[in-house]
C-alpha cells in the first residue's frame, strides 16, 4: 500500500512485516517503533492451526472411527465352541443292567464347533456402507479444515488491519503533538488566541484516545488469532504481512463449476446419502435369517449299557423370520436416507447461491479499492498538505485545518476498512469455492 510521501513514518510502519523496520526520520518528537514479539506470518499462522486446531482433531478422530467401523464390517462371525460333560453319576445301576460306580465306567464328553454363515450379502452390504460413511469422514475432515482456515485466515488479516490502523494512529498523534508545540509558541507569540490552542489540544487529546483504542484493538485482534490456533500458538505475536492485494478477474459461471467439484460439503452430503443408501440395503439383508453350522464330537464311557464310544453329529440352526423380519430398522433406515438424499440435493443448490454472494462482496470491494487508490488518496494528501501549509503561514483557519486532517485519517482508516474487506472476501470466496484461488502461503 503507497503511503503518502510526506509521511514516511506510515511507509515504515506497514513495511514492518518484511523486515526490521528502520527508525523514521520524524522531526521534533519522532519515536522510533521496536516491536518485542516474533514476526508472525500467515503461513506461520497456518501451520499452528494444522498443528493444534481442535476441529480438526475432532474431524481427524471422526475420520479415525469411520476406518475402524469399515475395519470391523469387514469381519466374519466368530465360530463358538461347547464343550460338556455329562453323565455323571448321583447314583449308579450296577451290572448288567448298569455300567456301575464310578466316572470311569459312566461320563460321557462331548464338543461341538458352530459356525453362523450370513445370508443375503449383509457382509458385501455392511462393507458398502462403510466405505460410504468413510468417505463422508474423509470429506468432514477436509470441510473442517475449510471453515477453520477461512476463520484462521480472516483473524489473522483483521490483526494485520488493527496494527495498520494503530500504526496510523501513531502517526496522526506524532503530527497532534507537533501542532500542539507549534500552537502553543504561536499563542505565546500571540499570533493565535486562546480558544484555538484549546482546541489544537483537545483534538490532539482525541487522537490520543484514538490511538489508546487502537492499541487494544490490536492486542484483542491478535488475542482471537492466537485462540484459534490452540496450544500449538506462540503466547504472543507481531503479525507480519502487507494488507494491500491485488484484485483479481474471475469468472462465476467456472468459480460456480468449481466448487460443485471441490467443496468437501458437497461431497461430505453425497457421501452420508450414500451410506444412507448403503444402510437401507443392510437393513432389508438384516431380515434374512443366518444359518449356523455346527459339528460335534461325543465320547462316552457308558459302553456296558450300550452307548458308543465315539460318535460325530453335524448340526444346522436356522432361525423362522415368522414375527420380526427386522421392519422397524428397515423404515427408520429409509427415512434417514430420504432425509439424507435432501441434505445433499440442499448442499449441491446452495453452492452457487455461496459463489454468487461472495463474489459480488469481493467485486464491490476490488471496485472501493480502485476508487481510493485512482484518486481519493492524493486529493485527500494534497488537500491536508496545503490546509496544514496555509495555516502555518496564517492564510487559512485553524478549523479547515482541522477538518483537512480528520477527512484524512478518516480517508485513509476507511482504505485499511477497505483492503481488509478485498481479502477478507476473497477468503469467504474460497471457502464458498473449496480451494485457493492465488497460491497458498509457504
Amino acid at each position: 500500500m503507497a503511503a503518502p510521501a510526506m509521511f514516511p513514518f506510515l511507509a515504515v510502519l506497514l513495511a514492518a512485516g518484511d523486515g526490521p523496520a528502520p527508525t523514521p526520520s520524524l522531526g521534533a518528537g519522532a519515536v522510533a517503533v521496536s516491536f518485542q514479539a516474533p514476526a508472525f506470518s500467515e503461513a506461520d499462522a497456518l501451520a499452528a492451526f494444522e498443528a493444534g486446531s481442535q476441529a480438526l482433531v475432532d474431524a481427524r478422530s471422526a475420520e479415525a472411527a469411520a476406518r475402524g467401523d469399515l475395519a470391523q464390517a469387514g469381519l466374519v462371525p466368530n465360530p463358538s465352541l461347547s464343550l460338556g460333560a455329562s453323565n455323571i453319576l448321583l447314583r449308579s445301576n450296577p451290572p448288567p443292567t448298569g455300567n456301575g460306580p464310578g466316572l470311569a465306567h459312566n461320563l460321557v464328553t462331548s464338543a461341538e464347533l458352530d459356525q453362523p454363515i450370513e445370508l443375503g450379502g449383509k457382509r458385501r452390504k455392511r462393507l458398502d456402507q462403510g466405505r460410504a460413511a468413510l468417505a463422508g469422514a474423509v470429506a468432514g475432515t477436509a470441510d473442517a479444515r475449510r471453515l477453520a482456515r477461512y476463520e484462521v485466515r480472516r483473524a489473522f488479516w483483521d490483526a494485520v488491519r488493527a496494527r495498520e490502523r494503530r500504526a496510523l494512529s501513531e502517526q496522526v498523534t506524532q503530527r497532534a503533538a507537533e501542532m500542539v508545540r507549534l500552537s502553543r509558541a504561536r499563542y505565546e507569540s500571540q499570533d493565535i488566541s486562546m480558544a484555538d490552542l484549546e482546541k489544537v489540544e483537545l483534538e490532539a487529546m482525541q487522537q490520543q484516545n484514538d490511538l489508546t483504542d487502537d492499541v487494544a484493538a490490536a492486542r484483542a485482534t491478535a488475542a482471537v488469532l492466537l485462540g484459534l490456533l490452540g496450544p500449538a500458538a506462540p503466547p504472543t505475536v507481531q503479525v507480519a504481512g502487507e494488507l494491500a492485494e491485488r484484485p483479481l478477474q474471475l469468472d462465476l459461471s467456472a468459480l460456480v463449476e468449481r466448487a460443485r467439484r471441490e467443496r468437501p460439503d458437497v461431497a461430505m452430503a453425497r457421501a452420508r446419502s450414500d451410506a444412507a443408501r448403503a444402510a437401507v440395503r443392510l437393513a432389508e439383508a438384516q431380515a434374512v435369517p443366518d444359518v449356523t453350522v455346527g459339528v460335534g464330537y461325543t465320547r462316552s464311557r457308558a459302553t456296558l449299557s450300550g452307548d458308543n464310544p465315539d460318535a460325530l453329529a453335524v448340526t444346522l440352526s436356522l432361525p423362522l423370520p415368522l414375527f420380526s423380519r427386522n421392519q422397524g430398522e428397515i423404515q427408520k433406515a429409509a427415512a434417514e436416507e430420504a432425509r439424507a438424499s435432501r441434505a445433499a440435493a440442499n448442499a449441491e443448490a446452495q453452492v452457487a447461491r455461496d459463489v454468487e454472494a461472495a463474489l459480488a462482496r469481493y467485486a464491490a470491494a476490488a471496485e472501493k479499492v480502485g476508487r481510493y487508490e485512482t484518486g481519493a488518496l492524493k486529493r485527500a494528501d494534497h488537500a491536508l498538505q496545503v490546509a496544514e501549509r496555509t495555516w502555518r503561514a496564517g492564510d487559512r483557519s485553524l478549523l479547515e485545518y482541522l477538518e483537512a486532517e480528520r477527512t484524512w485519517s478518516a480517508l485513509r482508516r476507511d482504505y485499511l476498512d477497505t483492503l481488509y474487506e478485498l481479502r477478507a472476501s476473497r477468503f469467504e470466496l474460497e471457502r464458498a469455492i473449496g480451494g485457493p484461488l492465488l497460491p497458498e502461503p509457504t
